[in-house]
């Protein structure tokens, strides 16, 4: 299983990979915080009279953000992944011995 000489191509696939996986943490840290607020932090303070219960309400954009959030996240590790795929091939051409 040698590997190839790594190619500037090889390379721009790897740049890829680590893009999208930044993308990936950036989108999950996104997603964690909204639901934090929407589904914790405003449930309680609205239990605990801190504010009124009319932000209630305001519960749902943080839920809507949480949901893209998600979904871009789950579609950046999909293309990370894809990304890394590929760059493996080109190093490593058959790497199933």
């Amino acid at each position: 299983m040698d590997p190839n000489y790594i190619s500037l191509e090889a390379w721009q696939h790897v740049s890829t990979f680590v893009t999208y996986i930044w993308l990936f943490v950036l989108s999950m840290v996104i997603f964690a915080a909204n639901m934090l607020i929407g589904h914790n932090a405003i449930p309680s303070l609205i239990k605990s009279q801190h504010i009124p219960s009319s932000l209630n309400k305001a519960r749902v954009p943080f839920y809507g953000v949480s949901i893209v959030a998600f979904v871009a996240a789950v579609i950046f590790v999909l293309l990370a992944f894809q990304g890394a795929r590929a760059a493996i091939k080109l190093i490593y051409p058959e790497f199933w011995i």
